[in-house]
């Protein structure tokens, strides 16, 4: 929840409790913002010192190259400087999650606060849902989703499935449903959970039969219920890849393996 959010939501709070209330919001409010201008200069000192930080691990592997030709001494060196990074690093995590708790506990406070005022918290809204079969992705659920993205990009798998349960749990009747259970079932996938990738495949494709990737969740599906030795399955699951989505690159793909086939 960013300030400007926190200052909009309060000030409304503010307006619908009236004159007698507006005394003690402002107050709240002035604590609140000072709070969250405290924290905003802590990341920024956490941010300096991650660099620094960086420029620290740089030395050191050069410290580590120079090894092999100065000998022992310059890796004990590497070593001593090794250990003082570690008890660096170690501290910068702890930083870390001392300002997610107090963003937590801030959390809170605004909640309160504004329930009190009369105004539904984040988590009890429901925006009106449009005549369609998904509604629109608000900026929290957009925010998880790419940040799972990114993870994934990165290699970080634990972090990304995690990430795209979050999402399907909170945010799973929105229009980033489809995208979450592709990537999930592709995670599943590649760890070789073919049950659980088939399942998020199953619901893409029933939930979501127009959706740009449901081509490729069918041949991924076939190629989960194949993995689990379901072929009668694995058949039928092709032949709808090829009779929904016959010009597909994953029609086509599915038509060479075919031909291969003895």
């Amino acid at each position: 929840m960013t300030a400007g959010r926190i200052t909009r939501l309060l000030a409304l709070g503010c307006l619908l409790t009236g004159v007698a209330v507006l005394g003690g919001c402002a107050s709240q409010l002035d604590r609140i913002e000072t709070g969250i201008q405290a924290n905003r200069d802590d990341i920024a000192r956490l941010e300096a010192q991650n660099r620094k930080l960086q420029q620290d691990v740089t030395a050191l592997t050069e410290l580590v190259r120079m090894q092999d030709v100065a000998g022992d001494q310059t890796g004990a060196m590497g070593m001593a400087k090794l250990t003082q990074l570690d008890a660096r690093l170690e501290q910068l995590l702890r930083k870390l999650d001392d300002n997610a708790e107090f963003m937590r506990n801030l959390s809170a406070r605004v909640d309160l606060l504004v329930t009190r005022s009369g105004i539904p918290t984040l988590g009890e809204y429901r925006p009106p849902q449009p005549d369609r079969a998904a509604s629109a992705l608000p900026e929290e659920g957009r925010t998880i989703l790419d940040a799972a993205d990114l993870d994934r990009s990165r290699g970080n798998t634990d972090l990304a499935r995690a990430g795209y349960e979050e999402f399907l749990q909170r945010f799973g009747e929105t229009e980033g449903a489809a995208r979450a259970l592709f990537r999930l079932g592709g995670l599943e996938m590649d760890a070789g959970e073919y049950a659980k990738a088939l399942e998020h495949f199953e619901q893409l494709l029933e939930r979501f039969p127009d959706d740009p990737n449901a081509a490729a969740g069918l041949y991924k599906a076939r190629r989960c219920l194949l993995e689990l030795d379901r072929p009668d399955e694995a058949r039928a699951m092709g032949d709808r890849l090829l009779e929904s989505y016959p010009d597909s690159p994953e029609a086509a793909l599915l038509k060479e393996e075919l031909q291969g086939e003895p």
